[in-house]
Formats: structure tokens, sequence, C-alpha cells
């Protein structure tokens, strides 16, 4: 049987980590070898050369309009079951009555996926009788109506995950091409994700509600180290990007990783980039973070303000514990990235010029500023519906949800019109521009010399001299 599996999301260059575990799984403990991830590649196109027996595309919200329309231009030409899986059809399973699709996966796909598959290999159908049951999915009846199976259990040991199938994607191509990594060095990027969901349940981040639970579960530290080296070995990839919420939480699992990548004497010869949290940072945590070689963070600071603060991550860091983590990662020399939320309801033009006080911080590296966008699943969804200034079918329509640019339909804040916050929104970019580029180029001119002739530098080039040359031509074709 031929599997296809779409990756939607091309604006980011973002590795599809999830669709290369989905068919690492079905690959290991299926039957199923004869897999396509279609990645930035005309997917209808790739569709009538592939001719799979079935289809499936991963989608988030903002993504919804783009996959159902794709949806729908595959089934004019093929006839196979298309499914849709991921976080948007996990929060809003009803909206598969409108949509394009044959039926959805909920929450952790990997198991409910490879079940789908034996079903259809079986019957060469998917009936109603069959599918009810089957855990975590979405369908419609033969009346027409929405189905919803019980939820499917989380995976207990998510060591039983394989390794992401990394060779069904053109990694060299899109993923390897050498280029900056870490602070002002010259490398090769890979991408790692070492545990699944987070502790916290702040009111606009839906990943919690994307597993289909809340906290989190742990690769053991002896597989993060495996799946590093088989990336280091394979690859030559020497900067890591960790896509946990937040993998510093468990500081005993980092201790151990440390631990183990220093055995294998491959800690010097590599780094990482990662997130992090204010109220988890101290002494200890920045020395183990420089030990292992974490060149930036980036930290979810959302606002300057204490009152929205408070709102957004519910009252368990603070402003000030906000800045003082980020002291404190520049004291150890971490280049770190404070990451905003603006527009957020109840804010106000004060508490907005709180926030732009705080991205000119010195300490920051470099900002992102979102306007705040109520993914479903959320509270911050739920508070705006409540408040009446989106509908449910807010991601059915085109150019929803596009944090990095002003959406006029999601302005979540009732305290100023939508002309005045888009003019907030603007003078925040121009800062984050100025902040991000201008001083940044400053920075490398004055501040970076002596660091650019230092042994430590020198000992990482050699390290990746083999990419140097590689970089340079990347960069003249540009």
């Amino acid at each position: 049987m031929k599997i296809a599996l779409i990756n939607l999301e091309k604006d980011y260059g973002c590795l599809p980590i999830g669709l290369a575990n989905l068919a690492a799984y079905v690959r290991k403990y299926g039957t199923y070898k004869d897999i396509k991830i279609i990645d930035r590649e005309d997917p209808v196109s790739a569709i009538k050369n592939y001719n799979p027996d079935i289809i499936g595309i991963g989608v988030v919200s903002e993504q919804y309009q783009r996959g159902n329309q794709l949806a729908g231009e595959l089934k004019k030409i093929t006839k196979v079951p298309i499914i849709i899986g991921g976080a948007h059809i996990t929060a809003m399973p009803k909206q598969l009555i409108n949509s394009n699709f044959d039926l959805g996966v909920m929450g952790e796909g990997e198991i409910t996926f490879l079940e789908l598959l034996n079903l259809y290999k079986k019957e060469s159908k998917l009936e109603v009788r069959n599918l009810r049951k089957i855990k975590g999915i979405v369908f419609k009846n033969l009346e027409g109506d929405v189905e919803i199976t019980p939820r499917r259990e989380l995976m207990k040991n998510l060591d039983d995950m394989p390794s992401p199938a990394f060779d069904l994607l053109k990694m060299k191509e899109h993923y390897l091409i050498p280029g900056p990594a870490g602070v002002n060095l010259i490398g090769i990027r890979g991408y790692i994700m070492t545990s699944r969901g987070c502790p916290y349940n702040c009111v606009y981040c839906g990943s919690n509600t994307a597993w289909g639970g809340r906290g989190v579960r742990w690769h053991s530290a002896e597989r993060v180290t495996e799946d590093i080296k088989k990336l280091f070995n394979l690859y030559r990839v020497n900067h890591f990007v960790v896509y946990d919420d937040l993998m510093i939480v468990n500081r005993e699992r980092l201790k151990k990783i440390i631990d183990l990548l220093e055995k294998e004497n491959i800690l010097k010869k590599i780094d990482f980039e990662l997130y992090g949290r204010a109220n988890i940072i101290d002494e200890e945590m920045c020395q183990l973070l420089r030990k292992m070689n974490v060149t930036s963070i980036a930290f979810g600071l959302e606002s300057g303000s204490e009152k929205m603060l408070k709102y957004l991550k519910k009252g368990n860091v603070t402003v000030e514990q906000g800045k003082k983590a980020v002291a404190l990662c520049c004291k150890y020399g971490l280049k770190v990235t404070g990451l905003f939320i603006i527009g957020s309801p109840g804010e106000t033009e004060e508490d907005l010029q709180k926030t732009f006080d705080f991205i000119k911080d010195p300490n920051l590296s470099s900002v992102q500023v979102y306007q705040a966008t109520p993914l479903p699943g959320t509270e911050l969804w739920e508070r705006a519906i409540k408040d009446k200034i989106i509908s449910e079918d807010f991601y059915e329509y085109e150019n929803r949800g596009k944090v990095l640019e002003f959406n006029p339909e999601a302005v979540l804040t009732k305290e100023m019109s939508k002309e005045i916050f888009a003019k907030w929104l603007k003078k925040f970019r121009d800062e984050m521009s100025r902040k991000n580029y201008i001083e940044d180029k400053l920075r490398f001119n004055m501040r970076l010399l002596k660091y650019f002739f230092s042994p430590r530098l020198l000992k990482k080039l050699w390290f990746r001299k083999k990419y140097l040359l590689r970089y340079i031509k990347q960069v003249l074709r540009i």
C-alpha cells in the first residue's frame, strides 16, 4: 500500500518532524514501506505522479483553509481517503462536517494512523461500523453527521517511537544547507524533539491541546543521545535546534544528557539552541546550558506589563523574573531572544508602552513581537468567542492566524481602536527591525571583533571547516 503524507508548511523552513515521526512509526510497527512525504513541491502534481492508496495531511489552524482547499483539489484527481491530522482538527473535530476531508485523527496520531492503515489494507474501505472501533478519530457517518470516538490514550513510553524518518525528506536540499548556526558560527543545523507536551498551560498556547493531554512525557537521556549521534554521524549536524516546548524543565535528565554526550566525545563538537522559561533559570541552570554548549535561548517573555503577564501565563512568572533571567543568560554568554505578544484582551496603551520599554533591554540580542491570535482549544480562543470578536469558523477563511502580520479580524483588546493598535504594531515592528538587524550589525562590527580572533572560535571553525566553502558558495549564489 502506498502512503502519501503532505507537509503544508512552506513559509518558515521548519522541518516536518511530526510527519517524519508518523512515517517512522507505521514503517516500524506495520508492514508499510512505500511511504512518500510530499514536502516543498507541488502536492497536486506529486499525488498524480505517486498515485497513493491513502493520503494524510498535517494541519495547524493557520493552515486549515489552505489544507481544506488542497483536499478539495485532490478529490478531483483521486478517490482515495484523505485524512487530516494535527492541532486544528484535534481542537475542532466538528469542523470536519463541512470539510473536504474524509476523516480526522485527533491528538497523538501514530497508533491511531497505524490502526486506520491496517483496517484499510484489510477491508479496502473505511466503513462506519469499523471506524467506531478506533479511538481518537472523527468521521462522517452514513447520515452525514459527525461522529467522534473516545480519545486515544497517550503513549506511555516515548522511547517506543523510532527515530524520525529523515531519509524520506530531502534533507540536503532543504534542511542541511550550511548557514548561521549558533552565535556567529557556520555549520549544519539539525532538528530534534526530546519530549511531548508542557508542564504549564498558558492561555494562548495550544501545545497540550495538540497532544491530547496536559503534562510532559520524555524520551530517555540515552535515547536523546542516540538521536543526536545519528544526526551528527549521518548528516554531520553540529548545531541542534530543539523543538521541545521546554526541554530544560527536567533538570536531572538534562544533566544526564550532558554526561552522556561527554562520554561519546561529541559534546565539544556540537551546540544547541532551545526554549527557556524565566522562572526556572538560575545560576546552576546557566552553568548547565554553558556546559551543554547552548549558544542561544528564547524566552516567552510575552509582556512588560505585570497585569498582562499574569493573565497570559496565569501568574506563575513575573516581569522581574524575566528581566533577571535575560540578564543571567547574557552573563553566561548566551544569545537571548525575547518573544512578546501584544493585543491581548484588556491590554491598554499603557501596557503596550511597558512592553515596548522591555524590548529595548540591551541584554536581549533579538526580539520577536506577535499579535495575540486565538488558537482553537486555548483559553484565548474561548475568550475571543465569548467577546464575539471572532466566530467558530474563523480559520475557514484565507489569511487567518498570521501572527507576523497585522490581522484586523482578530484584534482582541477592546481598550483601543484597530487603527491605534495597528500603529502600535508598526512601532513594535520598526523597533524589532532596528534591534534585530541594525543593532546586531553594530554588535558584530564593534563588540565581536575580539571574539572572532579567539581560540574558542578558531577551534569551532576547525571542526566545521568542511562546511565553510559550501556556505560561502551559498551566500554568493544568493
